[in-house]
């Protein structure tokens, strides 16, 4: 007799959230995690909270030194550095307690230690076997580290998050996600900071257009950015850094790598337990089922969609599958992306450029937050709402640039997932005055009948 019916292996927000599905389905489930201080994985304590806090706090900065565009005396802010690390630390500690206390709420059994297959569906843990109806593989990612001179010395998007002074010079290498979101950080709070990034666009996939008027905008704040440059070293100079590069050479203070994260898949004994790896990553078939029997694997690990979001989707998709009768499929086609900047980015779907390259009939509806009321009113106007439909009007993608884009994007989702057309969305009622008007503006512009701005040129 099995000693539970699930085993999940990390407990970030793919393991977490299945271990409580499954719980809530009457299954018996063992949870493991390999360190005590990191209940919620990766997400909860060195990626998507503890940057965000810090995003809030320069953000806190940037609107009160803009007080008086609004009619607000205030002195001249000054930033706290401590204080909003300090900050960053309690909302961490806060949410990573709420983790603990809902598998616990749940009946879920927490193991400390570090969990590996050990052939079937056994997972050793620091000594102590557990044997499982089924096991579940969700053990993140951990921070990838370009072969580059001198990489070792810089920081990562992990221990960034641990520094002790704000850096006055500040290299960024790597213009993707992570990169742009520690660049709005640091920019905002008053750093000089340099991009470099070896592709000749920012923010890959994202849409060509958007990701060039975001590089812009940032340029305008005194952000200095690289494209198309390699790194070729970087050196200690005095108490600071050099970076080389084809192209050039800077000084900074500080020097951040964030040049992505590889699947945490070292010293789990999957290869010998028989589980297939595709370049360090777990493959699984649309069910999340590695290509072992009663073994499912989730999150970044499987390298699909390196997303806290996607990873907790596919935890429910893995445990109806491991504890039902009927197999569901994950579907992907509606998986927000979203890039805490300022402003804020966030798409959906396919952007202009991938679904020309698809072959599909584009019409394409645009719509400037410079023309909405409330944006006006936020004094946040920069960006706008792209909508792309098919020839039929039905939306294919949405990519938003501007005030609460993260926010926003869940009703393009939600038009994506049901498979509606522009003119459908638009038709739905909107708010006034709202940030919302946007999107419906832009769906109405697919077929050219925005209102709030000038009609196209037949």
């Amino acid at each position: 007799m099995p000693d539970f019916d699930l085993t999940v292996i990390g407990s970030g927000p793919g393991g977490y959230v299945a271990a409580i599905h499954a719980a809530r389905l009457g299954a018996k489930v063992a949870i493991v995690e390999q360190k005590a201080s990191e209940w919620g994985g990766t997400c909860l304590n060195w990626g998507c909270i503890p940057t965000k806090a810090l995003i809030q706090s320069a953000e806190v900065f940037s609107a009160v030194r803009r007080a008086g565009e609004f009619g607000v005396k205030v002195g001249e802010p000054e930033v706290d550095w401590p204080a909003m690390q300090a900050r960053k630390d309690k909302v961490v500690a806060g949410m990573r307690q709420g983790v603990q206390g809902l598998l616990k709420a749940n009946g879920v059994e927490m193991i400390v230690g570090r969990g590996r297959l050990a052939g079937g569906r056994r997972v050793a843990v620091d000594g102590r076997e557990l044997e499982a109806g089924h096991v579940l593989l969700a053990p993140g990612s951990v921070v990838a580290l370009p072969p580059l001179p001198g990489a070792e010395a810089a920081l990562t998007s992990d221990t960034i998050l641990g520094l002790k002074e704000l850096p006055s010079r500040l290299v960024v290498i790597g213009g993707g996600v992570v990169g742009m979101e520690f660049v709005g950080i640091f920019s905002l709070l008053g750093s000089n900071v340099t991009v470099i990034e070896m592709m000749d666009q920012l923010l890959t996939p994202l849409d060509p257009d958007v990701a060039g008027r975001f590089q812009q905008l940032m340029a305008k704040r005194g952000v200095e950015f690289h494209l198309g440059a390699k790194v070729e070293a970087i050196e200690k100079a005095g108490p600071g850094f050099r970076v080389r590069f084809s192209g050039g050479e800077v000084e900074a203070d500080q020097v951040l790598v964030a040049t992505g994260r590889s699947p945490n898949t070292a010293d789990l004994g999957l290869e010998e337990a028989g589980v297939g790896l595709d370049r360090g990553a777990i493959k699984v078939d649309p069910h999340l089922r590695t290509s072992l029997e009663g073994v499912y694997a989730i999150g970044d690990a499987t390298a699909i969609s390196m997303l806290a979001h996607t990873a907790s989707y596919q935890g429910e998709i893995a445990v109806a599958n491991a504890l039902g009768e009927k197999l569901i499929s994950a579907d992907y086609s509606a998986i927000p992306a979203c890039i805490y900047t300022d402003p804020e980015i966030a798409f959906v779907g396919l952007s202009e450029a991938q679904a020309r390259a698809a072959g599909e009939e584009v019409k394409v509806g645009a719509f400037p937050f410079s023309a909405l009321g409330r944006a006006m009113i936020l004094g946040e106007t920069a960006g706008q709402v792209k909508v792309v439909a098919d020839g039929s009007g039905y939306i294919l993608g949405v990519t938003i640039m501007g005030p609460r884009a993260t926010d926003l994007i869940a009703e393009a989702v939600l038009a994506l997932h049901q498979g509606i057309t522009a003119a459908e969305l638009a038709h739905a009622v909107h708010a006034h005055p709202t940030l919302p008007e946007a999107l419906a503006e832009a769906a109405l512009d697919v077929d050219g009948r925005a209102v709030h701005i000038a009609p196209r040129k037949r």
